[in-house]
């Protein structure tokens, strides 16, 4: 069943899946910055979709907390 929040403890868990570690959960650096390739943040999408049944692209000039906000405000039905 689809999840209906996205929190930061479910944000750390995928980046820990995919190896990476921000220094102090500091989740605003871009994927770019933070190394990690495309087929890492597939990976990520891929995991959200199962979470929370989104589909959602993620490029590398994203963040992970761009991310997240992403994923809460199309669960929470704030966008279309």
């Amino acid at each position: 069943m689809p999840a209906n929040t996205f929190t930061d403890a479910d944000l750390k868990a995928l980046l820990l899946a995919v190896g990476l570690a921000p220094a102090q959960d500091d989740y605003s650096q871009t994927f770019d910055q933070l190394g990690l390739e495309s087929l890492a943040r597939t990976e990520i999408s891929t995991r959200i979709e199962d979470r929370t049944g989104l589909q959602l692209e993620i490029d590398a000039e994203h963040s992970p907390a761009q991310v997240a906000a992403l994923v809460n405000a199309h669960l929470s039905g704030a966008t279309s």
